[in-house]
């Protein structure tokens, strides 16, 4: 049935039925969390059946592309078509890309899956949170949206232990294959539950250009800031081509935007103040937090010498904390209906365990980053899920698939960004520290091309490899002593390394906080408003080309903050 965008769809539902719907929405968003950590812990047996290495990091490059840049199109159709069609296409496709890629018979042909099953899972994120934003009241949805972000802590959690679990007892395919069976429940329950809820539109009105221009753009970018660090370089022609290309595309989309009218990214969104400080505060926040916490684990094993499971119970710490108070923050806003000094106190926490990590060394006790994680858990659980409630409140409910996808998509913008730049910082940082480490006489004893092994500073990681330069030095004279210089080095760079790295992050958490106070904490509304529609128009259509909803009484605010980012009277 069609559903108006008169009231939340939480006052239009049965309760049994609310919460089977809110159940669904979980596992769907947990199932395409939890796909990631399960696909990294059966890498290894992948390449050992598959071969291919030099395609691995397509396996998780592809799969980032896709689902960033079908975001923004998936949120401004399901605007116009309902949220339910692309939930149910986005879970239909990921069901068929897990198939293939548990099928897939080589390299090429799991790559390929894994692009589709981006797609997928990148419709699957943006169609939730657009779906929450439908079925609750921006004051309630911090309440939920506490909730979401839980199950995705918990993926997060359990993702490595199932994963392991399920490649050593059954196989690595298996791995993909457990995803059907729950995302095949997740949709029963959102087709039977998840109301219709359109205001159509038509097809050729889209802006299918400004999606390519778009899309083009954020590859170009993303393949640059990956391939500049492991492979080509930051001044080849390849890097600077890419950039520059880019940099051509998104300039055009951005002039594509403004003369469209109706576009992918509507420009007057980010003339909403609190729309766009909250889309930049994604950015920063999530490259601080992600980009900093993806090279710990190296840390972990190579200057701490820990084990692959202790770096992962390591890091546990920081996805339990998250749960926590993701879940507590969303309380407490759907409580106060304020957010603004939530989310300060957050990047506050998080801020203070980056000032911990900055002290980071060689022997180090493990439970010391352990509870420095907890910190930086703590402040994610209070800022992320709160930010998603502030950009949805900020616009109007015709904007609410665009807000989502774009907040999805400046997550990943900002992911990408941190992990760039934190690896540029720890292959720097890394070759100056372990180069001043070393004595002259080492550097003379030891044969060019055997200490320029030592350049990666991962090398320990590799038994294999590491093992051979172990036999080779131990063949040199006073070769022992050698080695145990070289690995003391190794492991002090690294350590000096993540010093660094995490004192970027909190330059970054820094600017997050102010980004932070820059926000004039909106009232958030507690009950979804009407837009009125001119004359001759009926309701659960798209305004004409160009033109703006006509507010009434009791939303006039609403229409008027999608572009000034004021809140509803009364509200």
């Amino acid at each position: 049935m069609d559903v108006s965008f008169d009231q939340p769809l939480s006052e239009t539902l049965e309760r049994k039925a609310l919460w089977l719907l809110i159940v669904s929405l979980m596992l769907a968003m947990f199932v395409s969390g939890l796909n990631q950590s399960l696909v990294a812990t059966a890498t290894p047996k992948m390449l050992a059946d598959l071969g291919g290495f030099g395609l691995l990091s397509w396996v998780f490059t592809i799969y980032l592309l896709s689902s960033t840049v079908v975001a923004p199109l998936v949120g401004k159709l399901s605007d116009m078509y309902g949220r339910k069609l692309f939930l149910l296409s986005g879970l239909m496709i990921f069901v068929v890309a897990s198939t293939g890629c548990g099928a897939a018979v080589n390299m090429p042909m799991l790559v390929f899956f894994r692009g589709l099953q981006g797609l997928g899972g990148g419709m699957i994120m943006a169609c939730v949170m657009a779906s929450l934003g439908d079925l609750f009241s921006p004051a309630e949805r911090g309440k939920y949206m506490g909730f979401f972000t839980g199950a995705m802590a918990i993926a997060g959690l359990s993702g490595p232990s199932i994963g392991g679990l399920v490649t050593d007892l059954i196989s690595w395919r298996a791995t993909f294959y457990v995803n059907v069976p729950v995302v095949m429940l997740a949709a029963g329950f959102i087709w039977f539950n998840l109301p219709t809820r359109k205001r159509g539109g038509r097809l050729r009105e889209i802006d299918f250009f400004g999606s390519v221009l778009l899309s083009a753009g954020t590859v170009l970018l993303l393949l640059a800031l990956t391939w500049a660090q492991k492979h080509y370089g930051w001044g080849s022609q390849e890097t600077i081509g890419m950039l520059a290309a880019s940099a051509v595309f998104i300039l055009l989309f951005a002039r594509q935007e403004m003369r469209h009218p109706n576009a992918i990214l509507p420009p007057m969104l980010f003339k909403n103040r609190e729309f766009a400080f909250a889309s930049l505060m994604v950015v920063l926040f999530g490259a601080a937090s992600m980009g900093a916490s993806q090279y710990l684990p190296t840390f972990v094993q190579t200057s701490l010498s820990a084990s692959a499971t202790t770096s992962g119970l390591v890091t546990t710490p920081q996805s339990i904390g998250m749960l926590i108070t993701s879940v507590i923050g969303g309380q407490m806003v759907a409580r106060r209906g304020k957010y603004k000094g939530q989310i300060i106190a957050g990047t506050g926490i998080a801020f203070i365990g980056t000032l911990f990590l900055q002290h980071v060394g060689v022997g180090q006790p493990t439970w010391h980053i352990s509870l420095y994680m907890v910190l930086m858990g703590f402040g994610s659980g209070l800022v992320m899920p709160t930010v998603s409630v502030v950009s949805q409140n900020a616009v109007a409910q015709q904007y609410m698939g665009v807000a989502s996808g774009a907040r999805q998509f400046f997550m990943q913008i900002g992911s990408v960004l941190g992990v760039t730049i934190f690896g540029v910082v720890l292959a720097n940082s890394y070759s100056s520290t372990f180069n001043a480490e070393l004595g002259p006489q080492t550097e003379a004893a030891v044969p060019a091309g055997l200490l320029a092994r030592f350049d990666d500073p991962t090398l320990a990681l590799n038994q294999r490899q590491f093992g051979g330069v172990q036999a080779e030095l131990r063949q040199l004279d006073n070769g022992e002593a050698l080695l145990t210089e070289l690995v003391a080095a190794q492991r002090e760079g690294v350590a000096s390394a993540m010093r660094h790295i995490y004192l970027g992050a909190s330059v970054l958490m820094v600017l997050a906080m102010l980004t932070a106070f820059g926000l004039k904490g909106l009232p958030l509304r507690r009950s979804s408003t009407a837009v009125a529609v001119p004359a001759g128009q009926t309701r659960g259509t798209s305004p004409p080309p160009g033109g703006e909803p006509i507010p009434t009484p009791t939303a006039g605010a609403i229409a008027e903050g999608a572009m000034h980012g004021r809140a509803a009277p009364g509200a």
